[in-house]
């Protein structure tokens, strides 16, 4: 079976599956009409979806026998080091984890050459061998101005961030929101036990809960392309487009996780839940630095969260770079360092470091502040449409800093990204931190 009839194979299943849709819409629209299941319309409709349902099943079969057999073929072809052919099969391989999410890049890629046209896009992919790929973009739903990743695609892609993410990295709890909203419950007060007296009634008590309700915040990138490049394809070319998109939506939502306000129609970050007797040293009253400072404050933020009663099973801080490395750099009056376990695992008093460029590090009135924070992550809560939304166009312009760039004058395709989600802390005690004065190397 050659590659050629296989890709035959594959494009009239497609064909098939598209004249099977239509045969069921058919039978739907007669339905919603009042059409009575007997009549000869019907009956008609019905015979055509049985018709279609059949070509599709034997060409659905016609192809996974060819795909068997080009495996077959391929295991046969390998030989053992004597050169020998192999007398059994060949194992399934695991996927290069490097490829994960890679989908996305080369649906991305066709839709940008396609000039955003989902049906040129599929055709494209089909012809280039991503018959799989094709298909499931065929069947992707088309919004204004944009194409919605199919959500498998899309769920890969964003699990990818969870690498590039602090907040993700970290442990925050995701959880999707198709609905675009969802209300949790919060525990405010607990119950309590008190010890009594013979033949004395039960003070009775109960927790007090109260709600916390999350709802869908657009995040949008904006990515510009090069055409030259748009006319190279492969797998190079699909991985750089799916790194570029995790990249612009990394930064941006490691930003709104941490230090959102919830203005603007963005989520509020870690630093406006955090309750205000946890913000141990505010804006312009930061911590000094110097070691007695530095590990006082230290302490009383990992205290100030223990003393909430939170259960530490997965906690962390957050800092820049740059203050790690202050950090590790700190030493006793003996010159030991105060923190080697910094330079050993990345953990600062039993908890691991995670650092973003995100926090910053020019805060307060002489523009030396930082901040630092630390909490306990499953209480950070991310809901997610699990979706992604993608539009192209080489017409458009976008600012660069402050200068304005032509996409039509440059050459280059813009592609817009929208994926929508929304941040909260399950109790505003489970995260401590404070402001730190010049605490960088």
């Amino acid at each position: 079976m050659t590659t050629m009839k296989l890709d035959d194979l594959r494009r009239d299943r497609k064909a098939a599956a598209t004249a099977l849709s239509s045969a069921a819409d058919a039978i739907n629209k007669l339905e919603e009409a009042g059409t009575a299941t007997g009549t000869p319309e019907h009956v008609a409709a019905v015979a055509a979806f049985d018709q279609a349902k059949r070509a599709f099943d034997d060409l659905d079969a016609g192809v996974k026998r060819a795909e068997t057999t080009e495996a077959a073929l391929a295991a046969a072809a390998v030989g053992d080091q004597n050169g020998q052919r192999a007398a059994q099969g060949l194992n399934a391989q695991p996927k290069n984890p490097a490829d994960k999410g890679v989908e996305v890049g080369f649906v991305v890629h066709a839709l940008a050459r396609a000039h955003g046209d989902r049906d040129k896009a599929a055709a494209f992919l089909e012809n280039e061998g991503h018959s799989g790929i094709s298909a499931a973009l065929s069947g992707a739903t088309e919004a204004a101005g944009g194409v919605t990743i199919p959500r498998p695609m899309a769920e890969g892609l964003i699990e990818l961030l969870r690498a590039r993410v602090v907040v993700r990295a970290a442990g925050a709890r995701t959880f999707p929101m198709p609905a675009g909203q969802i209300r949790n419950a919060k525990q405010i007060a607990s119950a309590t036990a008190t010890y009594q007296g013979e033949n004395v009634a039960i003070t009775p008590s109960e927790p007090g809960f109260d709600k916390l309700d999350q709802s869908f915040k657009k995040l949008t990138g904006l990515v510009p392309i090069g055409n030259s490049l748009l006319r190279h394809s492969g797998l190079a070319m699909a991985q750089m487009v799916r790194d570029d998109l995790l990249k612009v939506m990394a930064l941006r939502e490691d930003l709104a996780f941490i230090r959102g306000d919830g203005s603007s129609n963005t989520p509020t970050g870690i630093r406006n839940w955090i309750a205000s007797s946890n913000w141990l040293a505010a804006l312009d009253a930061g911590i000094a630095a110097n070691a007695t400072a530095a590990d006082a404050a230290l302490r009383k933020a990992v205290s100030v969260v223990e003393d909430a009663d939170v259960a530490l099973t997965n906690p962390g801080w957050i800092m820049r770079a740059s203050t790690k490395n202050w950090l590790a750099s700190l030493r006793d009056t003996n010159g030991n360092l105060l923190y080697p376990s910094i330079d050993t695992n990345g953990q600062l008093k039993g908890a691991p470091i995670y650092v973003t460029s995100q926090v910053p590090n020019s805060l307060g009135t002489n523009g030396d502040e930082t901040e630092v924070y630390f909490g306990e992550f499953s209480e950070a809560m991310i809901g997610d449409s699990m979706e992604l939304n993608v539009s192209m166009s080489t017409e458009a312009g976008y600012m660069d800093g402050s200068t304005f760039v032509s996409a039509f004058q440059n050459d280059l395709t813009l592609m817009r990204t929208i994926s929508e989600h929304d941040f909260a802390l399950e109790h505003d005690v489970a995260f401590s931190g404070f402001n730190a004065a010049g605490w960088s190397l």
